[in-house]
């Protein structure tokens, strides 16, 4: 898996990461909900759309450095299973865009669908502050005009 290095996580993001795994139920404070916050990263920056997850599970225990890829892939679905079900349910429309379903809890279509939720995000960011420097222009160009 290759990273675009033109592409960079940025603190806002990993927050929005952060807030969505606990808005879905998850015990933030878990190692696998740290490990599926750092799959997420690593999709976000990746220039590939199709995901490898066992080159996500090698990735994330290359960056913690103590553990295996095995660990990375039992403790995420661990803090997947354990979550809170009430929340995940209460929240789960909200975040994806769809009704909940159970299918998505996953190690792969859980990181997948998030990944797709921040990229989203990413970029109807830069369309409005593309779109808000385009108007300030013209704004400032008929004011020259005038």
């Amino acid at each position: 898996m290759n990273a675009d290095t033109n592409i960079v996580i940025n603190p806002k993001q990993i927050i929005t990461i952060f807030n969505i795994l606990r808005d879905i139920g998850l015990n933030t404070s878990h190692r696998g909900t740290k490990y599926l916050n750092k799959a997420v990263q690593i999709l976000v920056i990746a220039n590939n759309d199709i995901v490898v997850i066992k080159d996500i599970y090698n990735n994330v225990a290359n960056f913690y450095g103590n553990i295996t890829p095995k660990q990375v892939k039992n403790d995420i679905s661990y803090a997947l299973n354990s979550r809170i079900e009430e929340k995940t349910i209460n929240n789960f429309e909200k975040i994806f865009g769809f009704e909940y379903d159970q299918y998505y809890f996953t190690n792969k279509t859980i990181i997948e669908e998030i990944v797709r939720v921040i990229k989203i995000r990413y970029y109807l960011t830069m369309n409005l502050l593309l779109n808000d420097t385009v108007f300030l222009l013209l704004v400032l160009f008929c004011c020259i005009e005038c």
